[in-house]
């Protein structure tokens, strides 16, 4: 575990795995570097897995300040390049990640290699934008459990509860969350505009969709990778939060992505036994 405060916001990071790779973890709104926990052991054999805090989030600076989109992606820039991982990197994010995620690809495309979009919440209509700011004004007034309930009901519904213990230590650590910076992040999903970045995604993109998901379901999943030059979309059982949800299942659909489009990392070691 590590902390950076290159970009003037502190920023924790863990960082595990070796080889010629990088993949870059971002999680949800409301989440902490421990959503990917279970993703990430699967592929440190062969990459480096860089997970990580957002501003306000997990251990990470609880700043006060509002920020926007662009703020979380100089944090991630300054993070990248304190750590001088090999690049280019997979940028591998959940829900509200995919806006850092695609911003990121859009101001340095030459850095990334391909995106893992998970569920990505990614558009705000004027409906959602509303409910975003009352919850925003909710959570800064009365704390985090007074949204925690509703919150939760349609990120993780029953049909996604596999294991009780995985989602009690899920919302355990959402009511762990700082409501003023809580706040912040809903707001800075609010006025992101997805159209300001697709023009320059033009890499290799992995969509998902949970079958139970209440936010993000298929056909927005699908309409979003039809604006994408090279997208796939896959379906996995479960909800919004599937890094969480069904770990398994999405480690899976990776690796096989990564295979068929000839991403997978091959060490040095390997290159010389082929050759």
């Amino acid at each position: 575990m590590g902390w950076c405060d290159d970009s003037g916001v502190s920023i924790r990071y863990q960082l595990a795995g070796g080889g010629p790779g990088t993949l870059v973890f971002i999680h949800e709104l409301g989440g902490s570097l421990h959503s990917w926990e279970a993703v990430a052991e699967h592929f440190t054999a062969q990459w480096h897995c860089l997970r990580y805090d957002q501003r306000g989030a997990g251990g990470s600076e609880k700043v006060r300040q509002p920020y926007t989109v662009d703020d979380q992606v100089n944090d991630l820039c300054a993070l990248l390049a304190k750590l001088a991982l090999p690049a280019p990197y997979v940028l591998v994010s959940l829900a509200a990640g995919a806006t850092v995620a695609l911003a990121f690809a859009r101001r340095d495309p030459a850095a990334v290699a391909a995106l893992v979009l998970c569920t990505p919440a990614t558009g705000v209509d004027v409906e959602r934008r509303a409910y975003l700011e009352a919850r925003a004004a909710l959570a800064q007034e009365q704390g985090m459990r007074a949204i925690a309930v509703a919150t939760l009901a349609r990120s993780y519904p029953p049909e996604a509860m596999r294991d009780a213990d995985v989602y009690r230590r899920y919302l355990a650590r959402f009511l762990a969350n700082d409501p003023v910076a809580y706040a912040h992040a809903n707001r800075a999903l609010v006025v992101f505009q997805l159209e300001t970045v697709l023009d320059a995604i033009t890499m290799p993109c992995l969509l998902m969709a949970g079958q139970h998901d209440l936010l993000r379901p298929w056909a927005d999943v699908v309409a979003l990778a039809r604006r994408l030059p090279d997208a796939k979309v896959v379906s996995i059982d479960a909800g919004h939060l599937m890094a969480v949800q069904y770990p398994a299942a999405l480690v899976a659909a990776m690796t096989d992505y990564f295979i068929e489009r000839g991403l997978m990392p091959v060490s040095p070691a390997e290159n010389e036994h082929e050759s």
